[in-house]
């Protein structure tokens, strides 16, 4: 009789352990449909353009950054380039690169974790098809990651898993959007030691 009572609680731990992961990955992908959803609907991005400050004057001999505004447009028009089918070109991919290098105001990453998203981005990008909206909400999600120095985590979080889902509405595939969501992630980290 202990040995059945045993056996029957060894039983139960087990398939509750089982049901509670398959919980959690349940839970996340409901997750990343809603974020999907919100992408299709025009739900604003967690990463609002910042509003810039009183612009200080020019100090003689320094190049000035771009502002927000500028970094967006310059991201989303290197983003537009790309055509579903088309593979990506040595140049269109350079561009991107000093697009996103560009639009980094504050600490830098380094340049192998810039490449190696741009690369990942690319591929992507040359599966997507993205409008116009998609495509500046993402110039925006990544300014504000290359940007996220005193971002709270959760809204940096937030951003990362909004480039997934627009990805993922374009039509890239989750696997592919789950690997740029964390290349992007990593520049982020990396500039935000």
């Amino acid at each position: 009789m202990k040995g059945i009572l045993a056996v029957s609680l060894a039983v139960s731990l087990v398939a509750v352990s089982a049901f509670g992961q398959a919980g959690v990955g349940v839970r996340e992908r409901a997750k990343e449909l809603s974020r999907q959803n919100n992408v299709r609907q025009g739900v604003p991005t967690p990463a609002q353009p910042q509003k810039p400050a009183t612009p200080a004057p020019p100090t003689p001999g320094v190049t000035p950054t771009a502002t927000p505004q500028e970094s967006i447009a310059k991201l989303q028009a290197a983003i537009s380039v790309f055509k579903t089918g088309t593979p990506p070109a040595a140049e269109q991919k350079q561009q991107l690169l000093k697009d996103v290098a560009l639009a980094m105001r504050g600490k830098k990453a380094s340049l192998p974790t810039v490449q190696k998203f741009v690369d990942t981005l690319t591929a992507a990008l040359a599966d997507a098809t993205l409008g116009s909206a998609e495509q500046t909400r993402l110039a925006t999600d990544i300014d504000a990651i290359v940007n996220s120095v005193g971002v709270a985590a959760d809204k940096f979080d937030a951003m990362i898993a909004d480039v997934q889902a627009i990805l993922q509405v374009g039509r890239v595939k989750r696997n592919v959007a789950v690997l740029v969501a964390a290349d992007l992630k990593a520049i982020g980290t990396e500039i935000r030691r």
